[in-house]
């Protein structure tokens, strides 16, 4: 017997009927420009995860540069906002379910990852969750008839030295042909997340918070980002799973770049309330 995990986004983060989603996902990937791909091989990849009418225009940009190459297999890391964890969550499902269909999960890696003390198999973290789910129609459409298999993993706040081991562990794991992507939004902004430091010029100074975290992802430095959400407080909620990807660095003469960056606020002015 298998085990589906069934959409629980569709019909309200995205659209509910299939064809639907494909199109407009289908034009999001439209947006990305071929000419800001980075050389080589993608290794690991920042993704948003709010709603697609926020969210979609961003990751389409990432992941449409995506569609000459196919990984092997891809991680994905993404925070837990349902459940309290004190433990990285590895999903036993063996397929994540959209209105576009199923995605497989390699459940052989899952099991091996969860053989970790800072790791352990935990479905119900993974049912209410919707940074995983959100991305996976941008997968199902670059490959419609054979989506690559997926490690859905949530990575609760921990110790720095629980992360780097889990980041250590996973890339014992990780193989040729495989992509690492993080689902995470960046700085939640206003009085419904307590987080409200600043009053003036906010677009700006949310802007200046969101680089300095950028910064350290570009450069691979996991425990320089720890550090930064230490000190500013920033309300990124995938920074643990960022640093947790970035665990050991990127490797002699990578590339990084910006794709693209966006808020909430972007869309309709509205910088009172980031999420």
């Amino acid at each position: 017997m298998t085990l589906k995990r069934p959409p629980v986004l569709a019909g309200s983060w995205y659209p509910l009927r299939a064809e639907d989603l494909a199109s407009t996902v289908d034009g999001y990937l439209d947006l990305a420009d071929t000419a800001g791909r980075p050389t080589g091989r993608p290794l690991t990849a920042v993704v948003p995860h709010a709603g697609h009418t926020y969210s979609g225009p961003t990751a389409g940009r990432l992941f449409g540069l995506l569609r000459d190459w196919k990984p092997a297999r891809i991680f994905i890391l993404a925070p837990n906002h349902k459940q309290a964890l004190t433990r990285l969550a590895v999903s036993g499902a063996d397929t994540f379910a959209t209105p576009l269909g199923e995605v497989p999960v390699d459940t052989a890696v899952a099991a091996h990852l969860a053989d970790h003390p800072v790791f352990r198999l935990e479905n119900s973290a993974h049912r209410p969750e919707h940074a995983v789910e959100i991305i996976l129609p941008f997968i199902q459409r670059l490959w419609p008839t054979a989506p690559p298999s997926i490690v859905p993993v949530l990575v609760p706040h921990l110790p720095a030295a629980d992360l780097e081991a889990a980041g250590n562990h996973l890339a014992d794991h990780l193989a040729d042909g495989d992509l690492i992507l993080v689902s995470t939004d960046f700085t939640h902004f206003g009085d419904a997340f307590g987080f409200h430091p600043f009053r003036r010029d906010i677009p700006l100074e949310i802007e200046r918070l969101d680089s300095g975290a950028i910064l350290r992802i570009l450069a691979g430095d996991g425990a320089g980002l720890l550090a930064y959400g230490a000190e500013t407080g920033i309300t990124k909620c995938g920074l643990s799973a960022a640093a947790v990807a970035l665990a050991q660095g990127f490797p002699e003469g990578y590339e990084a770049a910006l794709i693209d960056y966006s808020r909430s606020g972007d869309r309709d002015g509205d910088y009172t309330h980031l999420s």
